[in-house]
C-alpha cells in the first residue's frame, strides 16, 4: 500500500471519529459549557499522552524547532479552534456545524499552497470546491424549517480558521520530527496551557465548571475520542500532503449525519438543504480519495 493510500485511510477514520465526537457532544450540552467540555478533554487526554511519549522517547524528539511549531499548533488547534468548534456543536447543532467545519479544506490547502509549496491538481482543486460548496445547502434556511441562530455562523468559520493555521504548523512540525505520538501530545500540552491562561482573564460565570458529575461522563470519552482523530489525522499528515487529507478527514458530514439520524432524532431535524449540501461535501471528498489512488 503506498503513502497516499494510507494517507487517506487515516483520513476517513478521522472524519468516522469526528462524527463520534460531535455526537456525544451535542449530548452533553446541558451538562456543562464549552470551555468546559474542552478542557475536561484535555484533562483526561495529557497525562497518558505524555506518559506514552516518556515510554517511547527517542533522542530526536527532543527538537526546538520541532517543538516551536506544536507550540504555535497548540495554541491554535486544541485551545481556540477547540472551543470555537464545542460553542457551535452546541449553538448550531451536529447536522449544521459538522459540515461547516468542513470548509477547513479550502482554508487548509490555500494555506499550504501559499507556505508549504503544496501544488494540488485539479481534481483536488475541484473536490475542494465541491466540499465549500456544499456547506451552502447546509446553511440555507426555508421558513418551514426548525429556527436556528444565524449570528452563530461565525462560530465553526472560527473553528475551521483555528484549525487550518494549526495544520500547518503541525505538517511543518512532524517534517521535522516525523511522530504522530509526540506532536499529538505536545499540540494537546500546550493548548491546555493555554487554555488554563486563558481561563483566568474570563469572567467567573464563563470559567469551566471541573466538579466531578454528569459532564465528565458525556466529555471524557470525547476527549478520549477526539485525540484518537487527532492522532490518525497525524499519522494521515505523516504520509500525505494537507491538500489531500484535510479534504477526507472533513467528509465527516457524512457520518454526522447517519449519526445525527440514529441518534438525535429528538434533538435535530435533517432537511432537504442538509442533505444536498452534505451530499456535496461527500462528494468532494469522493473526487480527493480517487485521485489519490
Amino acid at each position: 500500500m503506498n503513502d497516499t493510500l494510507l494517507a487517506a485511510g487515516f483520513a476517513l477514520g478521522t472524519a468516522s471519529m469526528s462524527s463520534a465526537f460531535s455526537l456525544i457532544a451535542r449530548r452533553g450540552q446541558s451538562h456543562g459549557t464549552a470551555m468546559t467540555g474542552v478542557v475536561i478533554g484535555l484533562i483526561v487526554n495529557v497525562p497518558w499522552l505524555v506518559a506514552l511519549t516518556i515510554l517511547t522517547w527517542e533522542p530526536a524528539f527532543w527538537s526546538k524547532e520541532a517543538w516551536f511549531w506544536f507550540f504555535l499548533s497548540g495554541i491554535t488547534g486544541p485551545s481556540l479552534g477547540r472551543v470555537f468548534m464545542f460553542q457551535a456543536i452546541h449553538r448550531l447543532g451536529v447536522s449544521r456545524a459538522v459540515p461547516l467545519l468542513a470548509a477547513n479544506p479550502l482554508f487548509s490547502a490555500a494555506f499550504a499552497y501559499i507556505f508549504l509549496g503544496e501544488r494540488p491538481g485539479t481534481y483536488v482543486w475541484g473536490g475542494i470546491l465541491l466540499v465549500v460548496f456544499g456547506c451552502v445547502g447546509i446553511t440555507y434556511q426555508r421558513k418551514s424549517d426548525a429556527p436556528w441562530d444565524r449570528r452563530a455562523i461565525w462560530l465553526p468559520l472560527m473553528a475551521v480558521l483555528g484549525f487550518s493555521t494549526s495544520n500547518i504548523f503541525r505538517k511543518i512540525g512532524i517534517e521535522v520530527v516525523p511522530s504522530a505520538l509526540l506532536g499529538i501530545t505536545l499540540t494537546s500540552f500546550f493548548g491546555f496551557l493555554a487554555l488554563i491562561a486563558f481561563v483566568w482573564f474570563l469572567p467567573r460565570p464563563h470559567r469551566p465548571s471541573l466538579k466531578w458529575g454528569k459532564a465528565w461522563y458525556f466529555y471524557g470519552p470525547c476527549g478520549i475520542i477526539n485525540t484518537l482523530a487527532f492522532l490518525s489525522h497525524f499519522a494521515a499528515l505523516k504520509y500525505g500532503d494537507i491538500s489531500v487529507v484535510s479534504p477526507l478527514s472533513s467528509t465527516a458530514p457524512l457520518f454526522a449525519l447517519f449519526y445525527t439520524w440514529i441518534f438525535l432524532r429528538d434533538m435535530e431535524r435533517i432537511t432537504l438543504p442538509i442533505l444536498l449540501g452534505t451530499v456535496c461535501v461527500v462528494a468532494g471528498g469522493a473526487i480527493i480519495a480517487f485521485n489519490a489512488v
